[in-house]
């Protein structure tokens, strides 16, 4: 597994995001669906400040992302409430812990990168990557783990050598400054111990007005960190979990997908969709990026919608006949492999 000075993330590993995501919920179902008494029985519940409780199906998703915008879905793992012994509902972490098994067991000699939100950052989770030789980036906020927090400060204060800047854009525009600490303890609710890096990215960027605008970011991860690789790590490393919000969950929630409509009262149904939706998200991905629709269509056709309306026009004028469905479906794998 590569790891420490010089390593790109990217090519060593597979960036893999895992990310909650809700397929719908209580206030977006249609109309002849009963949401005061929820869904269905797997259904997990929330109550609101207004009194009223909330009814969703969240999703676990683990999707490869990639710096020009991939965002593939390659596992699911449904968060519901399926035992009706259970005296605790569902929750991402359980979510986690079960398709983290089913990743090992599918994908065994995968390199894999984990690009995670800060309720990852925890002993369990350190453990599980450490057991499956994963690598990971844990975003880490200002109210995260004030312990980890304190050591950073304090060893970083002592370690100036550990920090770099760098500019680029137009006119360079863009300043990053970077400070890292490779070695930071931490003794987790079992009171076991782990060590690890934290690094940490100040960006400011001038903006179309004019003014500067200033936006931290900060990671645990372990990758060693130097002065060589640290805004390799944080730019095609850590900041590439942001992908999956912009061009996964905004595209299938925005984008002409409408995720969070319920398309279906059954559940089983619903999930088929579900998984319906991710395979027509890759082909969208797939033919939004790709070379040939470029080629295609040099000035674009408007929006990611007008691409899906491309399609279902080209489907409509395409005839086979069925007796040469066969070969006719053969020759285009072929041809794209």
């Amino acid at each position: 597994m590569p790891d420490g000075g010089g390593t790109n993330p990217q090519k060593g590993t597979l960036p893999l995001s895992l990310a909650e995501k809700i397929l719908y919920d209580s206030h977006r179902w249609v109309r002849d669906v009963d949401v005061q008494g929820g869904h269905c029985e797997h259904c997990l519940t929330k109550k609101l400040r207004s009194g009223e409780t909330l009814y969703y199906h969240p999703v676990l998703e683990a999707k490869p992302v990639t710096a020009n915008g991939f965002a593939i879905s390659i596992m699911t793992e449904f968060i519901e409430n399926s035992d009706p012994e259970a005296t605790k509902q569902d929750c991402e972490l359980k979510a986690f812990y079960r398709l983290s098994e089913r990743l090992k067991a599918r994908f065994p000699r995968l390199p894999i990168c984990l690009l995670l939100d800060g309720l990852f950052a925890g002993g369990p989770s350190f453990e599980l990557c450490e057991k499956h030789g994963w690598k990971y980036f844990i975003v880490l906020t200002d109210d995260d783990m004030k312990s980890v927090q304190q050591r950073f400060e304090a060893l970083s204060q002592s370690a100036p050598e550990n920090r770099v800047e760098i500019e680029f854009g137009k006119k360079k525009s863009v300043k990053q400054s970077y400070r890292w600490v490779n070695e930071v303890n931490y003794i987790d609710s079992k009171d076991k111990k782990h060590k690890f890096p934290v690094l940490e990215c100040i960006e400011e960027k001038i903006d179309s007005e004019g003014e500067s605008k200033s936006t931290k970011f900060k990671w645990l991860t372990n990758f060693g960190i130097t002065v060589i690789n640290a805004d390799i790590l944080a730019n095609e490393g850590g900041r590439l979990r942001w992908k999956i919000e912009n061009e996964g969950f905004n595209n299938l929630k925005n984008g002409g997908f409408e995720m969070e409509h319920a398309y279906s009262q059954d559940k089983t149904a619903g999930k088929v969709f579900y998984y319906l939706m991710q395979i027509a998200h890759l082909i969208s991905q797939s033919v939004e990026k790709g070379s040939l629709f470029r080629k295609a269509f040099p000035k674009g056709v408007g929006s990611l919608k007008n691409i899906a309306f491309r399609h279902i026009g080209g489907l409509a004028q395409l005839t086979v006949e069925q007796s040469g469905l066969y070969e006719f479906v053969w020759r285009q794998v072929s041809n794209s492999l």
